[in-house]
């Protein structure tokens, strides 16, 4: 099962970044990302092999990778799969070893990669079973995901300002993807990772913002 998730957050403009980094900092939101991107639902997956460790996986590009502080990569109780061109970029980096960090050359390799673990097979060498996937930038891969029959769903925390940002979210095409009305996405929310979100305008650094859901039509 390929779907996967996007996680993002946006100022009025889409935009999402500055200087390969995030232009304003939540604490709130920060919070919010870690918990719907690590939270795994007891009834996700069926696994075969009680010893396995049951993870969600994070699929980035390089530049998302090296832009988490180096004590906070890789994603705590996450599978991280990081994109690059480069089949060599991970050997000579400490994460090589780590069964929690893979790389991949495509996003779509990247699917693949994840797809496998979904359902490892009880001959299947893997330490980790992965439960959901989500997508959490940046800006190209992105573009990739949006346009993805296999995105089911983009989290968008919507930042009620308009910010000095350098890179973009793509165009969510309403005939591809329909935004659940407020009390609706706060709902889906909870429903989905089982535990209470805060819901409605919060305020936080000067900032006002909302978490939205848009699902696939």
């Amino acid at each position: 099962m390929r779907s996967f998730s996007i996680v993002v957050a946006a100022d009025r403009a889409m935009g999402i970044g500055k200087n390969g980094g995030l232009p304003w900092r939540l604490r709130k939101d920060m919070a919010f990302f870690a918990k719907i991107t690590s939270k795994v639902v007891a009834d996700v997956v069926v696994s075969h092999e009680a010893s396995r460790q049951r993870v969600n996986a994070c699929i980035m590009g390089r530049k998302t990778w090296e832009s988490i502080p180096k004590k906070f990569r890789p994603l705590t109780d996450r599978f991280n799969v990081i994109v690059s061109r480069d089949p060599h970029y991970l050997d000579d980096k400490p994460e090589k070893s780590n069964p929690l960090v893979a790389l991949a050359t495509s996003f779509e390799a990247a699917l693949d990669l994840v797809e496998s673990l979904q359902s490892p097979t009880t001959t299947s060498s893997s330490s980790i079973e992965v439960a959901r996937i989500f997508l959490i930038g940046g800006a190209q891969l992105y573009n990739e995901g949006v346009r993805s029959k296999d995105c089911s769903h983009i989290f968008l925390t919507r930042i009620d300002a308009t910010v000095d940002c350098d890179t973009f979210f793509p165009e969510i095409s309403p005939t591809e993807y329909a935004l659940l009305p407020s009390a609706q996405s706060h709902a889906f929310l909870e429903e989905f990772i089982k535990e209470p979100v805060e819901g409605g305008v919060i305020e936080e650094g000067g900032y006002q913002f909302e978490y939205t859901v848009y699902s696939r039509v």
